[in-house]
């Protein structure tokens, strides 16, 4: 009966310079931040996961690194 909330950012759509950038500079971001992923594709795995309900929304953070931007939230 419980609820799973979620914030991530996640990997920008493939045909971007964002995404280009990310695969690039995922091996090191990958080390330097403690095993953070730049190319992940969270809302995949959510969607397979079975739950009962899934409300899922991807939008771009306000923030100003360009890379970390796209992000997904739901429950």
């Amino acid at each position: 009966g419980g609820v799973f909330y979620f914030l991530e950012h996640v990997a920008a759509e493939s045909s971007t310079w964002i995404y280009f950038w990310q695969q690039i500079l995922h091996p090191s971001w990958y080390l330097l931040f403690d095993g953070c992923h730049l190319t992940r594709e969270s809302w995949k795995a959510l969607e397979r996961a079975g739950f009962s309900e899934l409300k899922l929304q991807h939008f771009w953070a306000p923030l100003s690194w360009e890379l970390v931007r796209p992000h997904i939230c739901g429950y």
